[in-house]
């Protein structure tokens, strides 16, 4: 059992770490998995099966820091859409927009309004 509990602290240590860098670099892109892979010390493949092993991938820590940031800066700020796109790592105001609605189940615009009302 305390192997487990360790096992589990352990695995949220490293989503945790990971989230955290990928949502300081993602006004500059997207970051790769192996550049958070070097920044923890481990292999890019070391990565992906401690992220498996704890039940998450880089990709959905990736759209977590994405969503996340980009809730915070709608609920906040008065950021343009297409600003709040940039620094959340969208190319483009539209992808952003279908990736929000995923995640939200409304557009940005929507939430925006809904968090200031």
């Amino acid at each position: 059992l305390d192997n487990e509990v360790a096992q589990l602290e352990g695995d949220a240590l490293l989503d945790r770490q990971v989230l955290d860098l990928v949502s300081r670099d993602l006004s500059g892109g997207v970051p790769q998995i192996a550049d958070v892979a070097q920044q923890l010390c481990l292999s890019a493949r070391t990565l992906q099966r401690r992220l498996a092993d704890g039940g998450h991938s880089f990709r959905s820590l990736v759209d977590e820091a994405r969503r996340r940031l980009a809730t915070r800066m709608l609920g906040a700020t008065a950021y343009s859409l297409s600003e709040v796109a940039f620094m959340t790592g969208f190319a483009d105001q539209s992808a952003f927009t279908r990736a929000f609605k995923r995640w939200e189940g409304q557009t940005p615009r929507s939430y925006r309004v809904g968090t200031r009302a």
